[in-house]
């Protein structure tokens, strides 16, 4: 059955699109997250939400102690609260959660596609990690460097990529929490990947959601029944 990865940079509507689809596509669609962010995941380890959990204590603790607000949600999206004081076990452990964590969401997605559905995934693991540029790739940690191997090499990818592309100035009245230099990288970046990946769309995500909706909803039918011809 079809695999579809919806991606685009913060603001383009992609967790929007995705739940649309799930009333408005003809197909029998799973959606399934497949970022990192915890919060966001409607599937997860339960060992990934107590860390989860532990983060955010961790991160109101730090809050706390340099006098600053706490503030009634945490959303551990950005880089502010992480630290690289948690050495080689603290890393090791990281690995291992991150392995396991995008392991046990590849085996649902292949228990519901073993069921019959087309899965949709909001975000890609792989997605997000290709192609690290090469100078970064040098400086990561060891541990960093095997998770990019496991995911490049051995971690299936997608059979159709959606983009959802917006302007940077678009994407930033949609998210204004997000730093505009932080959503025009990301765009970029996600418009740099398209030559991994075998079948790619882009769709302009500045018209209006319907137009935008029915447009995906398009493209993820006619792909399915091209898929569906060839066998």
């Amino acid at each position: 059955m079809s695999t579809i990865a919806l991606i685009g940079p913060d603001g383009a509507g992609k967790t929007s699109v995705a739940h649309g689809l799930l009333g408005a596509c003809p197909l029998p669609l799973k959606y399934l997250y497949m970022g990192m962010s915890i919060e966001s995941s409607n599937v997860a380890l339960p060992t990934s939400r107590l860390a989860h959990r532990i983060k955010v204590a961790q991160h109101k603790r730090s809050l706390r102690n340099s006098g600053q607000p706490v503030p009634s949600e945490i959303h551990l999206h950005g880089a502010e609260h992480r630290t690289d004081r948690r050495g080689r076990l603290g890393a090791i452990a990281r690995l291992l959660r991150r392995l396991s964590e995008e392991s046990y969401r590849q085996v649902v997605s292949w228990v519901y596609q073993r069921r019959g559905h087309v899965m949709l995934y909001d975000r890609h693991f792989v997605i997000d990690a290709l192609p690290p540029p090469s100078e970064r790739t040098a400086r990561y940690r060891l541990t960093d460097r095997i998770h990019h191997w496991f995911l490049y090499r051995l971690y299936p990818r997608p059979g159709l990529v959606i983009l959802l592309d917006a302007p940077p100035e678009v994407l930033l009245a949609r998210k204004q929490e997000v730093p505009g230099e932080d959503l025009q990288a990301d765009r970029e970046g996600l418009l740099e990947k398209r030559e991994y990946v075998k079948n790619w769309v882009v769709i302009d995500a500045t018209q209006a959601f319907e137009q935008v909706l029915a447009t995906v909803n398009r493209t993820i039918v006619e792909h399915h029944a091209a898929e569906a011809a060839n066998g």
